[in-house]
């Protein structure tokens, strides 16, 4: 742990997270995005063959860790999944976490199915409580109230663990406190201490590229948004985290950086050694990054952010906030 006044909340939600392995089922999503970084109708190989799981659970065994992160597209949608839980379980893991957009969690029998076949955390993506946001968002229509249903039901399912995922853009970002506020109350309403909740500014990648001019938001301008919905959270006794923001930009925010509580890397299986990092197409250190405190954690600067915005904001600072 790098920070040396962690959050309490957030380093519950690292425990959740890790030790993981990540099984993706592929692109296949009930949703469709503005903002996806792996867009659906790009997919032209639909769901992982399940004869493939076997050999991935061996390796996520190997490489020491004791649970699954379960994503794609959409992970509830898997045809699969069932017998993918039950391979887990034949594996002596459990604690497993779903990152879902939520529709099939509207059924409270879902909800049961992944508690019962060993899953203990839920990542439910809400970007809004606005239906009309929703929809611009998603690309569909009048699905926000299912989301909503899935709150409530993760909510009231002792046996879960629950974060919020907020991909954060120009089109939401002004309606983060009323998220946040309808939060406190469906966790009032089910007599539970409210979720952590993790702002994802949305990074200039897939479809969130190909929709910038509606998506992005200036780095001063996502700071600003983020550094308000943290005291709103601490006001409401909600955690709230943010991801994809620069230390240099918000110093004092620096104990909120989730990317800062988790490392999510790749590596060989056969030697257990890390691979290197494969996303420099998409980001890139400044010369000045050299000076900075924060320079071996952060990733850099996203080229589409700064060919907008410049680089004039990005600056180094000491070791603000680092143990």
């Amino acid at each position: 742990m790098a920070l040396a006044n962690p959050h309490p909340r957030l380093l519950d939600l690292a425990s959740w997270l890790t030790p993981a392995f990540y099984i993706d089922f592929g692109r296949p999503c009930n949703s469709a995005c503005l903002y996806c970084a792996v867009p659906p109708h790009e997919d032209a190989q639909g769901f992982l063959p399940v004869a493939e799981v076997e050999a991935i659970v061996d390796a996520g065994v190997r490489c020491g860790c004791d649970r699954a992160i379960l994503i794609g597209g959409e992970p509830t949608i898997y045809p699969h999944l069932p017998q993918v839980l039950q391979t887990l379980a034949s594996a002596g893991l459990a604690r497993h976490i779903v990152m879902t957009n939520g529709l099939r969690l509207a059924d409270p029998a879902v909800v049961t199915m992944l508690a019962n076949n060993g899953v203990g955390t839920v990542h439910l993506s809400i970007d809004t409580w606005e239906a009309a946001t929703y929809d611009r968002l998603s690309r569909s229509t009048g699905k926000l109230p299912q989301q909503l249903a899935a709150l409530r039901n993760v909510l009231r399912e002792p046996r879960l663990n629950l974060y919020l995922y907020t991909a954060t853009t120009a089109l939401n970002a002004v309606g983060l406190p009323a998220l946040l506020r309808g939060l406190r109350v469906e966790s009032d309403a089910a007599q539970v201490v409210p979720p952590p909740v993790v702002l994802a500014v949305v990074k200039p990648l897939g479809d969130a590229l190909r929709h910038a001019d509606q998506l992005l938001l200036a780095p001063e301008v996502a700071v600003d948004h983020v550094r308000a919905a943290v005291g709103l959270g601490d006001e409401l006794g909600i955690a709230v985290g943010h991801r994809n923001l620069q230390a240099c930009l918000a110093p004092d925010l620096v104990d909120r950086n989730v990317d800062y509580y988790l490392d999510d890397f790749s590596v060989q299986v056969a030697t257990g050694h890390r691979l290197p990092f494969s996303h420099g197409e998409y980001w890139y250190k400044l010369p000045t990054c050299d000076d900075c405190g924060h320079r071996d954690l952060c990733v850099g600067l996203y080229r589409e952010t700064a060919r907008r915005s410049g680089e004039a904001c990005y600056r180094p600072i000491a070791r603000q906030g680092l143990a």
